[in-house]
């Protein structure tokens, strides 16, 4: 890490103040630190670049918000998902999910209030997961939908 002059270096318990020191009388120019291409082969040293591999989860994530773009319906996205994950070890509850955070992404995107997509979460898992769960998983839900919004933003 660079500390710059003058600042105090609280690294350790008795902090110190940073200081510039200079060894040598020595100059170095920007010759002194070229190297001759001869001696680092560029082979292990150049990156190729591998094509991105999505995962499963994230190719999910693009399909349902593919799906409710042509305005398909949450219900029938989720079954549909749950059939398609049959590798999760609770295929329901990883398409409610994931459906729901996509949902509520849109909602907010769109600018209903978070109190809106919150009850919308609510209405549409209410017969399916008891009522204090249900409730609290919806602000989970719509708090962290925000957050990632609101990071997308700032980034």
């Amino acid at each position: 890490m660079l500390r710059i002059p003058g600042s105090l270096n609280r690294k350790y318990s008795l902090a110190h103040q940073v200081a510039v020191e200079y060894p040598s009388d020595s100059v170095s120019n920007r010759s002194d630190f070229r190297l001759n291409d001869a001696v680092l082969p560029l082979r292990g040293i150049a990156r190729t670049l591998q094509p991105v591999k999505h995962t499963h989860s994230e190719q999910d994530w693009a399909w349902v918000l593919s799906e409710f773009s042509r305005g398909n319906d949450a219900r029938k996205l989720t079954h549909i998902l749950a059939e398609r994950r049959a590798d999760k070890p609770n295929p329901l509850y990883y398409a409610q999910r994931t459906v729901d955070v996509a949902s509520a992404r849109l909602w907010l995107l769109e600018g209903t209030p978070i109190d809106d997509v919150i009850t919308m979460l609510i209405v549409r898992r209410r017969f399916k997961i008891p009522t204090a769960l249900c409730s609290a998983r919806a602000r989970e839900i719509a708090t962290t939908v925000q957050r990632m919004i609101a990071r997308k933003k700032t980034a």
